[in-house]
């Protein structure tokens, strides 16, 4: 016995250690849905659309993982892993990431929003000129296209 750790075990280690951190990354991942949630305000269909999405990605992922690592086949202990890392980044790191990046965004809209506020009266005059010249052209086509 020279005190050294199996291949075999110190594979499936690796490979414990690679699904925990892939776990993290998957509910990174998950957070700039959530950040996106946050700046764009939208409804539950469109929610529910991006998180089918979201756990598709995430099926496709670990089915790669497992695959590339342990030719496909399905380790109990790695989606532990995976499961872990998500759990932790979720309790951990997420709050953290979603406030500071929420207040840069919307920090960074305000500035924009100011920049080109400037543009915004006379752009949204031009836009309304626009709509109502255009009611008037569609009203005389529908006029024109009656009389045939």
């Amino acid at each position: 016995m020279t005190g050294s750790v199996s291949e075999t075990i110190a594979g499936e280690g690796s490979l414990l250690l690679a699904s925990f951190l892939f776990g993290i990354v998957l509910m990174l991942l998950y957070d700039i849905f959530r950040i996106f949630r946050h700046i764009v305000k939208h409804g539950a269909v469109l929610m529910a659309v991006e998180d089918a999405f979201y756990w598709i990605l995430c099926a496709i992922g670990i089915f790669a993982m497992l695959y590339q690592e342990n030719d496909g086949l399905l380790r109990w202990f790695v989606l532990g892993g995976v499961a872990i890392g998500m759990l932790l980044e979720n309790a951990l790191i997420s709050p953290w990431v979603i406030r500071i990046f929420v207040k840069v965004i919307e920090a960074w809209l305000g500035v924009f929003q100011r920049a080109f506020g400037i543009f915004a009266k006379p752009g949204k005059k031009a836009c309304s000129f626009g709509k109502k010249e255009l009611k008037k052209i569609r009203k005389a086509i529908k006029i024109g296209l009656s009389k045939h």
